[in-house]
């Protein structure tokens, strides 16, 4: 059943809510029943006002922008405050004063909390660096991490229902902490090397504090390190999570900044190409269309002046009709390459295909196109799929008008990230070093430029003509 968005905004809110709700009644237990000496209480408590600090100043610009990036980072920062409530609470003195309900559920909370921390977090990255747009292979592989962390704080909840006995429970759950840790860094790995821009630096420092901080408070809480200083608050395990925890909260949170820039930026960007595409429009229609209507009046004029000699007349409607067959041709070029769906290269391939089928069969020359069978998960964007389209598109014409070929050969290949388009035909060839280029070449060169392609013509007169264009994509 799908949500809609009137649900989802609700759905939503409930959510915070909830998590909110949750960290109160986690707080309450922890700052008013807690027993504990005043230097770590309130070293708590400063730790747990930057968090609902920056929470709430995130639901904030989550009321503004409606974005996913700061829902995931709300959770994340609650999820953690709840983590480090329920771990101040084991330090706090006597346990007696707590809420039964609380002392009962507190053992089962800190582990899947910590694992859902982790699993938030892979969500929070995907929207925050907008992968599923930048980056198809990070996005995968960051959504196959957050299921995995997801995966493990369930069996983490489960561990505790099917493993009765405390220690091979305590042991079970321990090897799947351990395995968060190599799973974070992996993707982390991943994400830096594929996607690599500031905002990722700043991700990776930020967790690298967390990281940092959350084995350094493993390793003293099991004694495998002594503490450098007994000297409060670096002889507790608590106050190294929490410090590197607060150290990637702060680098997150001023990373919002540095990445609104830049959408910013890039949103000037689309702007500007958005210009140029309508400016682009604009001069086709006038120049091209424009000319080809002022055209059809003339001729029509014409033909109603020689409606005596229908010979004549019938002559000059012809010609109109040709020129309104380049008006539609035209008209249905700028639908097609303004539209997006066509992005995706099969649809290009099947446009070549039909113009080129249309163009030789109205001809009478015999042909062969060899285009690649199998959907090819490739998208090229408007400017490109343009320039590809025009060179073909040219190329074809010119073999129509000027070759008198009576076979011709169009082949497409794809391979190792390489397109090659080759046209050959028989007809009579020409002279490249001596015959005079008209601009319909000078276009073609100017668009493989545009493409970044390399564009080679062979010819001869008497041996037909070859032309090879071979550009990257990806």
């Amino acid at each position: 059943m799908k949500i809609n968005k009137s649900n989802k905004v609700w759905l939503t809110a409930f959510t915070l809510l909830l998590f909110f709700s949750v960290n109160i009644f986690l707080s309450y237990q922890t700052f008013f029943k807690a027993t504990t000496e005043t230097r770590s209480f309130f070293l708590q408590i400063a730790v747990s006002s930057i968090f609902y600090t920056l929470a709430i100043i995130t639901c904030i610009q989550y009321l503004f922008f409606k974005e996913a990036t700061y829902f995931y980072y709300v959770l994340y920062l609650l999820i953690n405050l709840a983590y480090f409530s329920v771990i101040f609470s084991y330090t706090s003195g006597n346990n007696e004063i707590y809420h039964p309900f609380f002392k009962d559920i507190r053992s089962y909370l800190s582990l899947p909390l910590l694992m859902l921390s982790y699993c938030i977090y892979a969500f929070f990255m995907i929207a925050f660096l907008q992968l599923k747009w930048k980056d198809d292979f990070s996005y995968k592989w960051a959504r196959i991490f957050g299921n995995v962390y997801l995966l493990l704080f369930l069996l983490t909840i489960l561990s505790y229902f099917i493993l009765p006995n405390a220690t091979i429970g305590d042991i079970v759950r321990t090897i799947l902490l351990v395995l968060c840790m190599p799973i974070g860094i992996v993707g982390i790995v991943i994400i830096f090397k594929r996607v690599k821009n500031i905002i990722v630096v700043i991700l990776c420092i930020g967790t690298l504090f967390f990281y940092v901080g959350s084995v350094m408070g493993f390793l003293f809480s099991f004694g495998i390190l002594n503490y450098p200083s007994n000297t409060f608050p670096f002889n507790n395990w608590v106050f190294y999570t929490e410090l590197g925890a607060v150290l990637e909260a702060v680098m997150f949170f001023s990373s919002f900044a540095y990445r609104n820039k830049i959408l910013a930026d890039e949103e000037h960007i689309a702007q500007q190409k958005l210009q140029v595409i309508r400016d682009d429009i604009a001069r086709d229609l006038h120049d091209d269309i424009g000319a080809s209507l002022s055209n059809i009046n003339i001729l029509n004029e014409l033909a109603k002046r020689n409606a005596g000699n229908a010979y004549k007349a019938n002559e000059y409607l012809e010609k109109a009709g040709e020129d309104i067959q380049h008006i539609s041709e035209g008209l249905h070029d700028i639908v097609w390459n303004i539209n997006p769906k066509y992005d995706d290269i099969n649809n290009l391939f099947i446009r070549m295909k039909r113009y080129a089928a249309d163009m030789l069969d109205g001809k009478n020359i015999s042909y062969e196109i060899n285009f690649p069978d199998n959907r090819i998960d490739i998208k090229l964007d408007m400017n490109k799929r343009k320039d590809l389209y025009f060179i073909f598109k040219e190329a074809v014409n010119n073999l129509i008008k000027y070759s008198c070929a009576t076979n011709a050969k169009i082949s497409i290949n794809i391979q190792h990230h390489k397109l090659v388009l080759n046209i050959e035909d028989d007809g009579k060839g020409f002279d490249i070093n001596t015959t005079l280029l008209g601009n319909g070449i000078e276009n073609m060169k100017h668009r493989a430029e545009n493409l970044k392609a390399n564009l080679i013509m062979h010819s001869k007169e008497g041996n037909g003509t070859k032309i090879l264009l071979t550009m990257n994509i990806s």
